[in-house]
């Protein structure tokens, strides 16, 4: 009886475990509250996949593996390739606020033209996370960019 018990118990925890599990990667934004999307965001990066608003993919280079956009704090930071930037951000309703802050002002010549990819974050008016995947949306309602979150 004793051995049931036990079994059961292991069984149920495996259970626990892997619906815990499950539900953290189905996150969806439409259906979260501000709250939620804050506490999902911070903490968190996010590399970019693709300028939709520009028609533009990234491609990794030895030089420019990957651009990362990362939140923590209430505050984001990325980079164009050349340049850094970063500031506050806010999250309501599936609305985000990317409030300009800090950046930095490095010459960027021809020769890196190539590793530049310039997100026009000032033009980022929604939001939407689903699953592992995250799309910035401008006021029409079209894709400004999308980032898959770092592993």
């Amino acid at each position: 009886m004793k051995t049931y018990l036990t079994a059961a118990l292991v069984f149920l925890f495996a259970i626990g475990l892997t619906s815990c599990s499950c539900s953290q990667t189905k996150f969806d934004s439409n259906k979260a509250t501000s709250e939620k999307i804050m506490n999902t965001l911070n903490n968190t990066k996010w590399v970019l996949q693709r300028i939709d608003i520009q028609n533009k993919d990234f491609k990794p280079t030895t030089e420019q593996p990957e651009l990362v956009l990362s939140f923590v704090d209430n505050f984001y930071s990325t980079s164009d390739g050349c340049n850094g930037k970063g500031g506050e951000f806010e999250a309501e309703d599936n609305k985000i606020t990317l409030k300009s802050g800090m950046s930095t002002m490095r010459y960027c010549g021809e020769e890196m033209a190539h590793l530049i990819y310039d997100v026009p974050l000032h033009t980022a008016k929604a939001i939407k996370i689903k699953k592992e995947q995250l799309q910035l949306f401008n006021e029409e309602g079209a894709v400004v960019a999308t980032y898959v979150k770092k592993k």
